[in-house]
């Protein structure tokens, strides 16, 4: 494998491919990255308050081990094909695995009309934004994706009801409703406004969604987000060598 740098030509690759938008969220978020290319393959390592955010836009499991072989310290693997998934399963222990499907926008306009006014959250409300997300979310995490990234919320009586963020990397997450108000379409509102947003400011909006999560897999095709592939997210174990 060699190592390469994020040239404009290479950062425009990678927003033409849909398993490489997370490589240009990465690339714009921080420069302490690296990266390597193999043949057609591409790998990211990105530093992340402390820990290995790896990318991989290959199933070449030889090329993925050198990539992870290469960094120390906390290590997750991000959006990865499940090929890769199994074949790292041999050689490394998970400490967790998510399964996702990733939906990228269609590039055709969003055919809903959002009928409440939406606005920006506020980092002053990351502690409930985070109580919302099934994994808690760090809160420090969520004060830096609102400083950041977009994101939509509606309000009433001046706090927010309902909302959805941009992680990082640029993709979108943390849709969150509160149980009192949902059904209402809340949800379709911000997700529909935040992919506007994102669209308007050049980039293209993406998602990876869990597989389980079938209220946001519905969801999704309501503003013109399609699944593309399966992807996962795994943290390796401290010691990832002790199989």
């Amino acid at each position: 494998m060699k190592r390469i740098f994020p040239t404009p030509q290479l950062l425009q690759t990678f927003r033409s491919r849909p398993e490489t938008l997370i490589f240009e969220g990465y690339c714009d978020y921080t420069k302490e990255i690296a990266l390597w290319q193999e043949g057609n393959g591409y790998a990211l390592v990105a530093k992340v308050r402390g820990t290995n955010k790896c990318c991989f836009s290959t199933e070449d499991a030889q090329f993925a081990e050198r990539v992870i072989n290469s960094v120390e310290g906390e290590t997750e693997l991000c959006g990865i094909a499940p090929e890769l998934t199994c074949a790292l399963r041999e050689k490394y222990r998970f400490e967790w695995e998510t399964n996702c499907i990733l939906h990228v926008w269609n590039g055709q306009p969003l055919p809903h009309k959002v009928l409440h006014e939406t606005h920006p959250i506020s980092a002053k409300y990351a502690k409930i934004i985070s109580d919302g997300t099934p994994y808690r979310a760090a809160t420090e995490e969520v004060e830096e994706c609102i400083a950041r990234r977009p994101s939509a919320a509606v309000y009433i009586d001046g706090q927010p009801v309902s909302w959805c963020l941009c992680h990082l990397e640029k993709s979108l997450g943390m849709l969150f409703t509160l149980p009192e108000y949902r059904r209402k379409g809340l949800a379709l509102d911000v997700m529909t406004a935040l992919c506007n947003e994102v669209i308007s400011r050049g980039d293209t909006p993406f998602a990876y969604i869990i597989t389980d999560n079938t209220a946001s897999l519905a969801l999704a095709a309501k503003y013109n987000l399609v699944p593309v592939r399966r992807a996962d997210y795994v943290k390796l174990a401290k010691d990832p060598s002790e199989k």
